[in-house]
């Protein structure tokens, strides 16, 4: 982005402002300035093809699905042709085979981005993006086979659409490319100083040097005003930009990293510019979209996690709770072995209650997440803990009725499978192999699966199983924890929590190697010794 904003300034607006304009032979200042703008033009697009090619090649090997395979091939095929734009003399007819592969690289990575569980703004937005995007090619497909010039009047009437789509664009990315929730970024103030300061000078521009903002606004992002008097569509321009630098400024304050990759991707098709001549006015915005696709495959996640705390399951009594915790491993004690528990009190009123254990040398982890007595998460690991950005072998997660909201999602794996069982195929989706799954659940344990699970789990080949759900969010209020008779202080009965700890616990040790195993402890999870710290163990 740096080097693409340092083209524009040096390359695109500072040597045509500078330009001598009496005949003679530019200075030497301004010979060693234009040999600079030709470094960083030719310079930021080979980093742009070494990015596009990089990215391309990891996802083709990665095999995320053939929607994904088509797209990256394309981008591969796009990226060769203006590579060799670049680096050679390359002949007339490679420019229409590069604006195919330009439009199809642009129509695939859409496409790949769509989705269940992803951002649908940022769906919705990638969309309206690539119009500008896909009206340029139909109108260089159109110049070369059908029309005369790009001075025609089809040619001239999807130039305008091109950027009328441009602006329209700019004007929705707010409720498209926004932070969420919206209503937490709107009312920041950064963006808005920034928005009207864009607004103020623009309106300025407009009015006091508008024949100098003429070949500005040409030169920069390729945009043609009316030279003669004041453009028609001026006013929404100037309300466009302002829009476009709130939600830029918005993205990159977010918190979630993906949601800072969808402000980047913004800024470098707003950079790429609408002038399509050289290799950079196709790179920067492929560029562009491809990080957008990705960012949109994580960004709702992301965001989900840095949402307050809120309550949605009721609140429990600490007395109620511990005799639960108390039950639930005294009936583990059937199946597992070296059994301890642990409760922790945190700031803010968040409460962590563990249970470790072993089965044959194979550590268990139980861990249940409470705020102010209000059960979030259950989280159960058998073998290693592995971090949930590692690709899985398989993911394994239900499918909420729209009742109960979203469901997050759990670590990544490819591709989209089918179990074999009719009811689990309809409650739940599969990612990742097949195989391992057969392997780990027979026919006669899948019928346990559909009675148990809610929520995700995932599998590491010979390293470890997760399973983690949010009660009341995307899963049942009373799976697998009975949290309506907890609240009301009733005896809840342990079966259904220790009968999933114990499935969970006899199937990793069919599929996790022995050489992972741990002695399971309590020395990382004892708090500081403080007096009155609220721990209770047993």
């Amino acid at each position: 982005m740096v080097l693409a904003v340092l083209e524009i300034a040096v390359n695109r607006v500072g040597l045509p402002a500078l330009a001598p304009t009496d005949g003679h032979e530019p200075a030497t200042w301004y010979a060693a300035l234009d040999y600079g703008g030709l470094f960083l033009s030719y310079f930021t697009g080979t980093l742009a093809v070494a990015i596009l090619g990089a990215r391309a090649i990891a996802t083709l090997l990665a095999f995320r699905g053939v929607r994904d395979v088509v797209a990256q091939a394309a981008i591969l095929g796009a990226v060769a042709l203006f590579a060799l734009e670049i680096m050679l003399d390359a002949p007339e007819w490679v420019a229409i085979p590069a604006e195919a592969l330009f439009g199809l690289a642009v129509l695939a990575t859409v496409v790949s981005t769509f989705g269940r569980g992803r951002d649908l703004g940022a769906q919705i937005g990638i969309v309206i993006l690539s119009l500008p995007l896909l009206l340029h090619t139909g109108a260089a497909f159109g110049v070369h086979f059908a029309w005369e010039d790009t001075l025609s009047e089809p040619a001239r009437m999807l130039a305008g659409l091109g950027v009328m789509a441009l602006a329209l664009a700019a004007l929705v990315s707010p409720y498209c490319f926004a932070p969420r929730p919206f209503t937490r970024s709107v009312g920041r103030p950064l963006p808005i100083v920034v928005a009207m300061g864009f607004a103020a000078s623009g309106a300025i521009a407009a009015r006091s040097l508008y024949h100098h903002l003429v070949p500005l606004v040409r030169d920069a992002i390729g945009v043609q005003l009316a030279a003669d008097r004041p453009d028609s569509s001026l006013a929404i321009y100037v309300l466009a930009v302002a829009t476009l630098a709130w939600t830029l400024v918005s993205c990159a304050l977010a918190p979630a990293r993906a949601r800072r990759q969808v402000g980047a991707g913004l800024g470098l098709l707003v950079l790429g510019g609408n002038a399509y001549r050289w290799p950079i006015h196709f790179l920067l915005p492929l560029v562009g979209l491809a990080i957008i696709a990705e960012a949109t495959r994580h960004v709702r996640d992301e965001e989900l996690v840095d949402i307050p705390i809120v309550n949605v399951t009721p609140p429990i009594a600490d007395a109620t709770w511990g005799a639960y915790i108390a039950a639930v491993a005294a009936l583990l004690e059937q199946s597992l072995t070296g059994i301890h528990t642990l409760t922790t009190r945190g700031d803010g009123g968040l409460v962590s209650t563990v249970i470790v254990a072993d089965k044959a040398g194979l550590p268990v982890r139980v861990r249940v997440e409470r705020f102010d007595g209000a059960v979030l998460a259950l989280d159960i690991v058998i073998g290693r803990e592995i971090d949930e950005l590692r690709g899985a072998t398989f993911t394994l997660w239900s499918v909420p009725p729209r009742a109960l909201g979203i469901n997050p999602s759990g670590p990544p794996a490819a591709p989209l499978c089918k179990t074999g069982d009719a009811e689990l195929d309809t409650r739940f989706r599969l990612r990742g192999s097949a195989h391992a799954f057969g392997k780990l659940f027979d026919v006669a344990a899948r019928g346990r699966v559909a009675a148990l699970l809610a929520g995700w789990l995932a599998y590491w080949e010979t390293d470890g199983l997760r399973y983690r759900v949010y009660p009341g969010r995307g899963s049942p209020l009373d799976q697998p924890i009975p949290l309506s008779d907890l609240a009301l202080g009733r005896a809840a009965p342990p079966e259904r929590l220790a009968g999933l700890v114990a499935m969970l616990a006899e199937t990793g040790a069919r599929g996790i190697a022995p050489s992972v195993a741990a002695p399971s402890t309590l020395s990382t999870l004892e708090p500081e010794p403080e007096p009155d710290s609220g721990k209770e163990a047993s």
